[in-house]
């Protein structure tokens, strides 16, 4: 038999379920949490780490293996998806300098306004994609939220990272940051991307 493997990121647990690619049956589903980090002190702030999703996927597979009984050797196919715009910083390496800026982490809203506000002045078509504000969820202003608040790492900043991005690198073995595809959902949407415009 054959079987894939999907797995769901979402706010507070990884959900693996594994199927059989022949009858299209569910064989096991498993759920493992990871920790959100708040502060009481600053409530904008949701931030997850990725080694605590890295360790929760493979809790859950392993789990999901497990009840199915099956040899992890006939599991075909991974597939995953993300919350979004869940952001990450990472070096040249692909070490996180931080952790994700969850998606519901509104810590950059002033850096929000600042793009939303050039983009106007420029007359940056994007923002006609996007309801006309760029949102502080959204990659560039967390991007700029981390920068302006951990100067001592600017230095070692090579990208930032859409969540499934990361998780499709890490589980692919990529190491350069050149060789990462990206989703052009979250490109184009929430990072403003466009070929017309070079990047």
């Amino acid at each position: 038999m054959t079987y894939v493997v999907g797995a769901d990121f979402g706010t507070l647990s990884v959900r693996v379920t594994l199927m059989d690619c022949d009858s299209g049956a569910t064989v096991a589903s498993v759920s493992e949490g990871y920790p959100l980090h708040r502060n009481p002190a600053d409530p904008l702030m949701a931030r997850q780490s990725h080694v605590d999703h890295m360790a929760s996927l493979v809790r859950a597979t392993r789990g999901a293996i497990k009840a199915a009984g099956i040899d992890g050797h006939d599991i075909a196919a991974f597939a995953a998806d993300t919350t979004g715009s869940s952001v990450v910083v990472v070096d040249e390496n692909l070490q996180p300098l931080a952790d994700y800026y969850l998606w519901a982490d509104h810590s950059a809203h002033a850096e929000a306004e600042e793009i939303t506000a050039l983009a106007r002045r420029e007359g940056l078509e994007a923002l006609d994609w996007c309801g006309g504000t760029y949102s502080h969820e959204w990659g560039y202003a967390k991007l700029l939220h981390f920068l302006r608040n951990n100067p001592d790492k600017r230095d070692q900043v090579a990208t930032a990272l859409e969540h499934c991005d990361m998780v499709a690198a890490t589980l692919s073995g990529v190491k350069d940051v050149s060789d990462i595809p990206r989703s052009i959902c979250a490109m184009g949407h929430k990072w403003m991307w466009n070929p017309k415009w070079g990047g």
